[in-house]
């Protein structure tokens, strides 16, 4: 008995080997396992579970015909899959320290943080709090506006897991750049409940330094096969941004130590599934996996401007100082 299917394919990349050939051959992508393509070791690579591509094809379905999906659909089933299965971490992007003035009594207490909200079988660990805190630097402006929820002189917000929310004071500038390099703050402790909660790291050996690689679509239209003068004039010029100074909390050694992440057909002992089997989510910034040198990628965020998903990556060092 013969049977025959349809070929599936995904909008806005390439899948035929010579053109995947000609972009490894060029440099103009790391390798056949490069995240931005749709290898299936570049997959694996991002670290997309057997479980979510099984509930990927399950929703499709089988059919004889040639069909053509959107690459945000397959990632929202890959989200959905991980949403649900695997633990939540702190990650700061680009880190700014935040010195909170009145936090002494509160200085190297250690918080107990649930892995996920919605699933307590996963447990939880504990994070240290520190005097001085790092926030992300798009979580604060100089100046304050009446449609902006998060940190501003004069206005408060809320610290995930935090004793209490905090209030800025001040800041310092490098007056050579401009760029801002410290911020002083207090305890909110009797104002009202903060509109909106951020994610901080601590100082010290309560996080770990790492250098994120964000990575976007490799090509910029939903067909770059079509596009004018070919798919490599389709190139996206910011499909990779690295930050290489961001902090992650420590409670990255135990999502390591306890992967995989979930567990699954083919990765369910300890190490089966290698690197790419531990899982995490960094919160309101993107899913991310370890990889091997040893590096962590994430698999699928969100954007603010565009409301699309994206890839990203990071490799982990441990914190050696806490500026």
């Amino acid at each position: 008995m013969q049977r025959e299917y349809g070929r599936l394919s995904i909008s806005g990349t390439v899948l035929s080997k010579r053109k995947l050939k000609e972009l490894v051959d060029k440099k103009i992508v790391r390798g056949w396992d490069d995240p931005r393509l749709y290898t299936l070791i570049a997959v694996r690579r991002r670290g997309v579970p057997p479980g979510a591509i099984l509930e990927f094809v399950n929703e499709l379905g089988v059919t004889t015909n040639n069909s053509i999906i959107q690459i945000a659909r397959f990632e929202q089933t890959i989200r959905r899959y991980l949403e649900r299965t695997v633990p939540r971490l702190m990650l700061v992007l680009d880190p700014i320290p935040v010195v909170i003035e009145d936090a002494d009594e509160f200085d190297g207490a250690e918080l107990d943080v649930p892995f996920s909200p919605k699933n307590s079988a996963m447990g939880s660990h504990k994070v240290k709090f520190t005097k001085t805190v790092y926030i992300d630097r798009s979580d604060f402006r100089e100046v304050d506006s009446k449609d902006y929820f998060r940190l501003a002189v004069g206005k408060s917000v809320g610290l995930l897991q935090a004793p209490f929310p905090i209030k800025a004071t001040g800041f310092s500038k490098d007056e050579a750049t401009g760029r801002i390099t410290e911020i002083r703050a207090v305890f909110d402790r009797e104002g009202k409940k903060p509109k909106t909660y951020i994610q901080w790291c601590g100082a010290g050996d309560s996080s770990r330094k790492c250098e994120v690689r964000i990575y976007n679509q490799l090509f910029k239209s939903e067909n770059p096969a079509a596009a004018e003068g070919g798919y490599l004039n389709d190139l996206n010029p910011e499909s990779e941004i690295v930050y290489p100074d961001a902090l992650i909390e420590s409670g990255i050694d135990e999502v390591r130590r306890r992967a995989p992440w979930p567990e699954a057909a083919g990765e369910d002992k300890l190490g089966k599934g290698g690197p790419e089997s531990v899982r995490f989510q960094a919160m309101r910034v993107a899913y991310f996996v370890s990889l091997p040198y040893p590096m962590v990628l994430p698999l699928v965020g969100l954007t603010k401007i565009l409301h699309r998903l994206w890839i990203r990556t990071a490799r982990m060092t441990r914190s050696s100082s806490t500026g």
